[in-house]
């Protein structure tokens, strides 16, 4: 099994070398169509559902329907257009590697050449589906370090998986100036520096649990049961019961949906591995979706701790690296590198896999001045007069809309929930002014913000593409300011927060990010 593996991957790398101008995989089709197929079906069963009497009663006499026939051809005849189209724009899409270039040429009759620098390529990822697992194929992903590209994959191919594996060996011997090297055997056998165990996945899956999401799950089945009850406690019971099947499935579905948020991390992440190759990381997670990354360590825009609500009552953290192409599809919104683990163990896995970012990572951020509360006052003040315009209309306005037997109630409820949001305002600030923090050192820049749960963030000075700073009048008398550090990164990451902090050290940053001074020691 192994030396038929490695022969696989050997003859993979000399289709590569031997033809350096190639195709997607024809499976690439029957992914595209099925997409358009499984439209046209929701579609039909739509229609099927409106009109479900009517093709009913036509029974067995349906193909004498004209009407149902000629819907039937229209659907074929779109299905066979797409199926064509996809088969005309495969055939003319040729893919090659030219010099330090990978050039995709569509000789269609819009024809189009895109062309991408293989020094650009910030990362390069490789992922297989069940769909693809079945046909022996995978996607290589490519992203690029640009901005106007940076919310999206900039090249997706689909190629056999030992083809797959030899062109991504090309394209990183190409970043590293290096000729690509032979699969030597046993190379299948990779090595990784950290591995997740059972544990390891259970305790990231409970980390990552939104409180949310429980209580959703926790509501829905009360209010599901609460339907049942009513429903059984009628007379007519099935009666009943169909009344309230849409109240029921819409109910199961918030349930699903909230369950589902909850768990999947405890799926995704299965089999998750990281190590460290001279100057790239490489990420593997998956078992019925396969997900391989490959990233330049200079790439890497920033690095991120994050700690969600559970995770900061476990005094846990997770580590994420910001980088132009993970993050960006649908579905793979966090670029984790690290698991959920202590703070102790976040460090020493870091100065394995980033030791670059160690020192930055174990420096305590300073809190916020005490002038930030000053500051806070304005926004606070306006928060806390609409809340008493909107409580002045609820007692003055609405009761005349509540049934007479229940207007006790209702001030009661009203007047507890004012109550409620009145102090959730300085609540808030004050777990912001606990979760939040700022220091320069040694030519970063870490932040930390949140409320609930926490979010530290260490950036490079080269990496920041721009600094907004904002203040309000009363922050402008107290010498203080906040801002945004603006990273070339995907949207969820692209702007990065920095709390209030003293306006001096922004002559500093400014300083610095112009690399007139070397940093001797934190501010």
């Amino acid at each position: 099994m192994r030396s038929s593996w490695s022969r696989e991957k050997r003859g993979g790398r000399r289709t590569m070398e031997e033809n350096r101008r190639f195709r997607n995989h024809v499976s690439v089709v029957a992914e595209r169509v099925g997409a358009g197929t499984y439209a046209l079906l929701a579609v039909l069963a739509g229609i099927f559902i409106q009109n479900a009497d009517e093709l009913l009663d036509v029974g067995g006499s349906l193909l004498a329907d004209r009407r149902a026939l000629l819907g039937l051809f229209i659907c074929l005849g779109l299905l066979a257009v797409s199926l064509g189209k996809a088969m005309w724009t495969w055939s003319k899409t040729w893919i090659s590697i030219q010099d330090q270039a990978i050039v995709i040429d569509k000789h269609t009759l819009n024809g189009s050449q895109n062309t991408i620098g293989i020094r650009n390529i910030s990362n390069i990822n490789l992922e297989q589906n069940l769909f693809e697992m079945l046909m022996g194929t995978c996607k290589v992903k490519l992203d690029t370090g640009s901005l106007s590209t940076a919310n999206s994959t900039d090249v997706t191919i689909v190629l056999k998986k030992a083809k797959a594996e030899a062109f991504r060996a090309e394209v990183e011997s190409l970043l590293r100036g290096e000729r690509a090297a032979a699969a030597a055997p046993g190379e299948e056998e990779e090595t990784y520096d950290f591995r997740a165990g059972s544990g390891d996945i259970i305790r990231h899956g409970v980390c990552s649990m939104s409180v949310l999401s429980l209580l959703a799950v926790i509501l829905g089945l009360v209010g599901a049961v609460v339907m049942a009850a009513e429903a059984l406690g009628e007379e007519h019971v099935l009666d009943s019961l169909l009344r309230s099947a849409v109240s029921f499935l819409a109910a199961i579905a918030i349930i699903l949906s909230a369950v589902w948020d909850i768990v999947k991390d405890f799926v995704r992440y299965l089999d998750f591995r990281v190590k460290r190759q001279r100057d790239r990381i490489c990420i593997r997670y998956g078992v019925l979706k396969k997900v391989e990354y490959t990233i330049p360590v200079d790439m890497i825009q920033a690095l991120k701790l994050r700690q969600t609500l559970i995770a900061r009552l476990l005094g846990k953290y997770m580590a994420e690296i910001v980088n132009v192409g993970m993050g960006d599809d649908k579905g793979e919104q966090n670029s984790f590198l690290i698991l959920y683990g202590s703070e102790r163990e976040v460090c020493e896995k870091l100065r394995t896999i980033l030791p670059e970012f160690v020192d930055i990572a174990a420096l305590q951020v300073q809190r916020q001045p005490r002038s930030a509360w000053a500051a806070w006052m304005w926004p606070l003040a306006i928060y806390e007069i609409c809340l008493a315009v909107a409580g002045a209309l609820a007692f003055l306005w609405l009761p005349g809309y509540v049934p007479a037997e229940y207007i006790q109630l209702y001030h009661r409820v009203a007047a507890a929930g004012l109550v409620l949001l009145a102090a959730a305002g300085p609540v808030v600030l004050a777990l912001r002014y606990q979760s939040s923090g700022f220091v320069m050192s040694d030519g970063f820049v870490k932040a930390a913000s949140g409320c609930f749960g926490r979010r530290v963030v260490a950036v490079r000075y080269a990496n920041v593409q721009h600094v907004t700073l904002e203040q309000n009048f009363i922050a402008r008398a107290c010498g203080i300011c906040k801002g945004t550090l603006h990273l070339l990164a995907g949207a969820g990451d692209m702007a990065q927060t920095l709390p209030y902090f003293d306006i001096r050290q922004a002559d500093r940053m400014r300083e610095r990010m112009c690399g007139r001074h070397s940093d001797r020691g934190h501010l």
